[in-house]
């Protein structure tokens, strides 16, 4: 089965990384997934995250934990600015299979099984927490003398805390998502458009991939995207016709049919559609 390719994180040595990320523009609301964990905290803004299937709507101080293969995509309602941590799990747990070392991890395994912890509202968020947070930020920004040593133990500070206030917390409640192999189907449906926006795709053909009734691979679709595949296939073709257009000498005819639309008009009327002018129009602006 094919997959997204994997971001790279960091170093080899150094499996870590910590950046900011400002608002989520119409054209990255893609569904995507890794193999690296990730802690989202959001600084700035509200909006929404899709994760496997479930909407959160967040504030200004929300925590987001983001484990291995979770479907997830973002958009904005206002002035997001989220601080994005990722590493590798091999990071904290190293190879020596150490329970202690595991432990850091288990409230990652614990979200798996309940959604309570996945998402942590600002009101829930202690101060020593967001602290670790500026204390890493500062630390991956200055890389001063020893700072992959100083980053790790503040990784497994914020890792410990967070699974004992996990375990002072109320008893945690199932949220009804998507299940892992419907997930891993939809995954495969995604990784086909990506590859094949250009060509003909229908319902018939997605429907096929993931060995799922259409009416039962679209409903699942539109609840791990917020929308139909139809529309997301429309929208990576309209995406790469934009960096077609700004990046290309080709003319908008070609561009129409290398981007997977029937016809010059058709492509004419989504595009203005979507964007708000032609397709010749948004090449000048």
């Amino acid at each position: 089965m094919s997959e997204k390719k994997q971001p790279e994180i960091g170093k080899k040595q150094f499996p870590f990384e910590c950046s900011d990320s400002y608002g989520v523009s119409e054209d990255f609301r893609e569904l995507h997934w890794h193999d690296q964990l990730e802690i989202c905290r959001i600084k700035t803004g509200n909006g929404h995250y899709l994760i496997n299937g479930i909407d959160y709507m967040f504030h200004s101080g929300d925590l987001f934990l983001i484990g291995p293969d979770d479907i997830h995509l973002c958009y904005e309602d206002e002035n997001l600015v989220m601080q994005v941590i990722m590493f590798e799990p091999s990071f904290v747990s190293g190879f020596s299979g150490s329970l202690i070392d595991r432990d850091y991890l288990r409230i990652f395994q614990t979200f798996q099984h309940t959604e309570s912890w996945r998402h942590i509202k600002s009101d829930a968020v202690a101060p020593d927490l967001t602290d670790l947070f500026h204390k890493i930020e500062l630390e991956y920004q200055t890389q001063e003398n020893g700072y992959e040593l100083v980053i790790k133990a503040l990784l497994l500070q914020l890792l410990a805390l967070l699974n004992r206030y996990a375990s002072c917390g109320p008893d945690p409640k199932k949220t009804p998502g998507i299940n892992k192999t419907a997930a891993l189907k939809i995954k495969a449906a995604v990784a086909y458009i990506d590859q094949h926006y250009q060509d003909l795709i229908t319902l018939d053909t997605l429907a096929q991939i993931t060995q799922m009734s259409i009416p039962y691979f679209s409903s699942t679709f539109k609840l791990l995207s917020g929308i139909s595949p139809i529309e997301y296939t429309i929208r990576k073709r309209i995406v790469k016709a934009k960096e077609m257009l700004l990046d290309t000498d080709l003319s908008v005819l070609s561009i129409s049919l290398n981007c997977g639309f029937s016809s010059l008009s058709n492509f004419n009327h989504l595009f203005k559609s979507y964007t708000g002018m032609s397709p010749s129009t948004y090449r000048k602006a």
